[in-house]
């Protein structure tokens, strides 16, 4: 089964439930003063919002709550009981935040975008002297100053290059991504979501349908002849700590991983403050090239794969992922 997803912003909420006192004495008292009432579970009617500069929304709970922002400066908000108003300030984003007496706590994501469009008013200039996308918004992708870098396109089509969810589609499910993407603009991102089977991959496959597995093989050389010229840009979005494993042009000899710990036998790379905002890495092939040099791309290959967590849940929020070349 073939799968192919595009945007996604991911919001996490945490959840803290109110004890019961222990010592009641008398079960059939409902009204005991020394058993604090039992809150009913705190839940808001938005976990996202996207806004432009100067707009306003509104967010609603259930429970009688203390609402914050953790960057006013990029929105605001006014809250009174079970009703907060939240504007936009500048673009950026920040988190709102309801704490009810009982101490639930709740979430709601704000990304905050410039009137127009996209994120900062402007198309965003890829890295690098050449590109070869595979997760990539057209908008970004179709900008003049970056269509005439791409070498080859790796993205899926749904006609010889495809992203497929392995084990019949069922490891994976489409994720609840919402807002913007990396490149600040709503054309989408790929959010992919752990089902219940302990694992999760998914590769971005290069059919014998089309040419793409030979543009991947020459680059896949290029890198080996010269490895100090060559990164491979990913951006990541999180409110949880899984962690998730890549590796590159079908060699699992590549493998590395974003996030505090392995997974699937990979190296731990980096990690990422998981706050809703969208992190970028731009990973040295240097560190991947006497691998490569013992791979060969044939028709078929995935040249990117992605592992996540297997945790039933767990989100994988991923964007603007291409290999570039610098000069």
């Amino acid at each position: 089964m073939k799968s192919n997803w595009k945007l996604a912003l991911m919001c996490a909420a945490t959840l803290v439930f109110v004890a019961c006192n222990n010592n009641k004495t008398n079960p059939d008292d409902k009204n005991d003063p020394d058993e604090p009432t039992q809150e009913s579970v705190l839940v808001l009617d938005k976990t996202s919002i996207t806004l432009e500069v100067d707009a306003t929304e509104t967010i609603n709970a259930n429970v009688e709550s203390e609402w914050t922002s953790s960057d006013a400066e990029v929105a605001s908000v006014a809250g009174n009981g079970k009703e907060a108003v939240v504007t936009a300030k500048k673009e950026g984003n920040t988190v709102i935040t309801a704490k009810t007496k009982g101490g639930q706590v709740k979430t709601c994501v704000v990304l905050v975008k410039n009137a127009g469009g996209q994120q900062g008013g402007e198309t965003v200039e890829l890295k690098g002297k050449h590109v070869w996308p595979i997760a990539l918004d057209g908008t970004t992708a179709d900008a003049q100053v970056n269509k005439s870098k791409i070498v080859a396109d790796f993205r899926p089509n749904d006609v010889d290059q495809f992203l497929y969810v392995w084990e019949n589609g069922s490891v994976y499910e489409a994720g609840e991504g919402k807002g913007l993407n990396f490149h600040g603009n709503t054309d989408g991102y790929t959010a992919l979501k752990v089902t219940n089977l302990g694992w999760a991959g998914a590769g971005f496959c290069l059919t014998e349908k089309g040419n793409g597995w030979q543009a991947a093989e020459a680059l896949r050389a290029a890198v080996v002849a010269n490895p100090d010229k060559f990164f491979l840009h990913l951006a990541m979005k999180s409110t949880d700590n899984y962690a998730h494993c890549f590796y590159m042009f079908g060699s699992e000899a590549t493998k590395f991983v974003i996030g505090s710990k392995s997974v699937y036998d990979g190296p731990v790379y980096k990690d990422f403050t998981r706050d809703g905002s969208w992190a970028e890495f731009d990973i040295p092939m240097s560190s991947y090239a006497s691998a490569l040099a013992s791979a060969t791309c044939t028709a078929g290959v995935n040249v990117f794969v992605v592992l996540s967590e297997g945790v039933q849940g767990a989100e994988l929020n991923m964007d603007a992922v291409y290999f570039y070349e610098v000069e």
